[in-house]
């Protein structure tokens, strides 16, 4: 059976399309038909017809669509840096920034003369709106067209429009949120200017709890046809106009500061017939009288030998600050980055450090929320200074009495030959039953009283144990052969546990002091009894020998002789071990002694420290890291921006 021939068709549609960006389905689909057509008209010529096919395979892959998403920008040079500074400050400071309005500043970067966007929003409905902006795009020397009576029809659609230059006046109503209507308008055109007219409700306090940020990037809202609800779509601009229509319904109009006087405009439409002729393209709020100026536009209209009236309402209605402020900031001078687009980053940049500001006071907030009164913790030191006191106190007189009892009489030096082997049981008796027993269990009361305060903090998890490598085993392996090491405890030194126990927490230090003593210092005193007693009985032992050896070798040795020897060394063994014992007796006493006042000043200071900073409340670094990171890339991007020239 001859082998099957692939289909030029089908290789040559996977292959462009693999080397393709992403492009919309219905272009998609057109291009790959076009292809396989102009494929399927190939005819076999050997090399030719390959030649054919990859000249063709490369004209696709180098050929973009023009509604592919990912096709690279021609970034201008001098707007790198800053275009980068802005990447940067979308990625580090994402939490505390608009990413529409970041993105509009990100596409007035990607172009010589980027388009500048101005929204009119009515406080009293969509119909001012339109007006206002029918008023400042109408030709008075042509006649009334087509999109002024779309514009301003009273219909019931309540989208926002989009105010778009196009040569010939058209519709875009595919858009479930926005209707675009392209007008063939001189001032749109030559300014790269679009024009979004809205309706704000008066009553809508979004404006008024957060300022005029909120102007800046409107809300597209749209209902959900399952559950009802309603969601916002932002569409962020470079300017606002707030139309307000009468004198009513003032306190509505969002507060704007003085220096936001070239993003910001307050139209009042005021219904008199006259207006002072002044340049308002300085003020943030600017009375206007809309039908004196629609007025002169139909005069204008009707007859051009009324130009001189048209003039006079024109600027008695107040229109020409209007559109001087509008068109203000739409050109580049020198080349450089439009003053429209830098305030919108200026606008950008300081959001962001509000927004910044405010997390941090929020977070101090919280934080102060969340932290101890000082009435309950004096309340909790008072407690510690009472219990430090009956811990000393309890130190002095239960050791007294225990240094003074029967027990301890029972190991005086010359009761050593029959109780040497009780020093040890009685010594630790005295550990367990008279050094700081009362103490310990008031400080286990003491700080449940700290812990229900909340001055310990949340709990914190335990760090999950690391295995030894040595001691892990294979499944089905053999158990390692047994050390000597593994028989015989490894004890360090005295001096490195009694380090050891004050920087566990002071809780488990009196325990744990107690267990350190009984364990380093009791079986030192149990072996010099020992050795003491061991050493009384040789030298005695020895002595007598040697006075022996004397009386029986010499033949005018009298008894009396040969015992004093005996003597001598009896006595000066019983006396070395007297005093050596009674001293070894009396240091250790001291020595637990101090030793107890030592625990008990540490805890007493661990334990007032614990009340002093505990419970202020614990600080989420993280989110300080970020809020550290985000002011670094606003300082970034602020930078950049001032490298530009105006």
């Amino acid at each position: 059976m001859p082998p099957r021939l692939p289909l030029i068709g089908k290789a040559v549609y996977s292959l462009s399309l693999s080397s393709w960006p992403f492009v919309c389905r219905s272009c998609r689909y057109k291009q790959a038909r076009a292809l396989s057509n102009g494929a399927a008209r190939l005819k076999p010529q050997g090399n030719r017809k390959a030649r054919g096919t990859t000249l063709q395979l490369r004209t696709a892959s180098t050929t973009a669509s023009i509604t592919a998403v990912n096709v690279r920008r021609d970034i201008p040079p001098r707007f790198l840096h800053l275009h980068e500074s802005l990447k940067a400050l979308e990625t580090e400071a994402a939490v505390y920034i608009n990413i529409s309005q970041l993105r509009l500043a990100l596409r007035g970067l990607e172009s010589e003369n980027a388009v500048t966007r101005v929204a009119v929003l009515g406080l009293n409905g969509h119909n001012g709106p339109r007006r206002l902006a029918r008023a400042l795009l109408a030709d008075p020397l042509a006649s009334e067209q087509r999109w002024e009576k779309q514009l301003t029809a009273d219909d019931n659609d309540e989208r926002a429009i989009l105010l778009r230059y196009g040569e010939q006046a058209d519709v875009d109503d595919r858009h479930p949120l926005v209707k675009t209507l392209f007008i063939p308008s001189t001032t749109l055109h030559i300014h790269n200017l679009e024009i979004l007219v809205q309706a704000s409700s008066a009553a809508d306090k979004s404006y008024g709890e957060a300022g005029a940020a909120n102007l800046l990037v409107p809300g597209l809202e749209s209902q959900s046809s399952a559950s009802g609800r309603l969601s916002t779509v932002t569409f962020p601009v470079h300017k606002t106009v707030i139309y307000q229509e009468g004198l009513q319904d003032l306190g509505s109009i969002p507060k704007i500061n003085l220096h936001d006087r070239s993003i910001f405009k307050v139209i009042i439409d005021w219904s008199w017939s006259t207006l002072q002729q002044q340049s308002q393209n300085a003020q943030s709020v600017s009375p206007i009288n809309l039908a004196l100026g629609e007025a002169a536009i139909e005069i204008f209209r009707q007859s051009l030998q009324r130009s001189v009236e048209y003039e006079h309402l024109w600027f008695d209605a107040g229109m020409p600050g209007m559109t001087a402020w509008m068109l203000d900031g739409t050109e580049s001078p020198n080349g450089g980055i439009k003053p429209a687009i830098r305030g919108l980053l200026q606008t950008i940049c300081n959001n962001t450090k509000k927004s910044i500001a405010q997390e941090e006071e929020s977070s101090d907030q919280r934080q102060k929320a969340s932290t101890i009164s000082v009435a309950t913790k004096n309340i909790i030191e008072q407690g510690i200074s009472i219990w430090a006191e009956n811990a000393h106190t309890e130190l002095r007189d239960r050791l007294n009495s225990a240094f003074h009892s029967k027990s301890w009489r029972r190991i005086k030096w010359w009761k050593l030959f029959w109780r040497v082997d009780d020093v040890e049981y009685i010594a630790s008796d005295i550990l367990h039953k008279a050094w700081l027993v009362e103490a310990e269990k008031e400080m286990i009361w003491i700080s449940g009283r700290i812990h229900q305060s909340g001055l310990l903090g949340p709990p914190k998890l335990r760090p999950t144990a690391v295995l030894d490598p040595d001691d892990e085993q294979t499944l089905g392996g053999h158990p390692p052969p047994p050390r000597v090491s593994d028989l015989v405890e490894r004890v360090p030194n005295y001096e490195v546990v009694e380090d050891q126990v004050f920087q566990h927490p002071w809780l488990q230090n009196i325990y744990r002091a107690r267990s350190a003593l009984s364990q380093f210092t009791v079986p030192p005193l149990q072996s010099l009894s020992q050795s003491l007693l061991l050493q009384t009985i040789s030298t005695n032992a020895l002595t007598s020998s040697l006075s022996a050896l004397l009386y029986f070798s010499i033949s005018t040795t009298s008894p009396y002789e040969a015992g004093a020897i005996a003597a001598v060394g009896l006595v000066w063994s019983l006396r070395r071990l007297q005093t050596r014992w009674e001293n070894a007796r009396s240091t250790w006493e001291a020595q637990i002694r101090e030793d107890g006042r030592r625990v008990l000043r540490h805890v007493e200071e661990v334990a007032r420290e614990t009340v002093r900073e505990g419970g202020l409340g614990e600080a989420d670094e993280l989110s300080r890291e970020a809020r550290r990171v985000a002011r670094n890339a606003v300082a970034r991007t602020e930078g950049a921006l001032e490298e530009i020239s105006p």
